[in-house]
């Protein structure tokens, strides 16, 4: 399955626009978080078929902070990450994915792109699309999800 994954987007539209062609095509889109209005902003302009979670900057308190999700047989938990300290280290997220069983973590805040393996389980931060951080630039993930988990992070230009 082809996976977009986005974040920290703080109601950039013309950042998501950018990707517009690269949402559409996504079989799946996952939101983490900041600005939960940009999923429904996705959904309506580019791919109904998206998903998401509230971030730290999120007011609608109807929508969940966490979800774990099964995709192409993958246990994948997506949240913000601002309740694990993520912007300080990344064992607060790394245990909670392992307690839940996670194949796949998908995180944000920090606005810094993280891909890594640790013990067998992908932590997929794609960092922000409309604010970076550090040394980062714009991006997103593209992600195939079959057998196995395969990430590429995308830099905007």
């Amino acid at each position: 399955m082809k996976v977009v994954v986005l974040g920290d987007s703080h109601r950039d539209t013309s950042s998501i626009d950018m990707i517009g062609d690269v949402l559409k095509e996504a079989e799946l889109v996952i939101h983490n978080g900041d600005n939960y209005k940009d999923l429904v902003y996705i959904q309506d302009h580019y791919n109904p078929n998206a998903i998401g979670v509230r971030g730290n900057c999120d007011l609608e308190e109807s929508v969940a902070e966490e979800r774990l999700e099964i995709i192409e047989d993958k246990r994948v938990f997506i949240t913000h990450g601002h309740r694990y300290g993520v912007k300080y280290g990344l064992s607060g997220i790394f245990y909670k994915g392992k307690e839940l069983k996670a194949d796949l973590v998908i995180f944000g805040h920090s606005h810094m792109p993280v891909n890594l393996i640790e013990d067998g389980m992908v932590l997929l931060n794609p960092g922000s699309v409309s604010l970076p951080r550090g040394n980062s630039t714009r991006s997103f993930a593209s992600l195939e999800i079959k057998d196995s988990i395969n990430v590429e992070i995308i830099e905007l230009k």
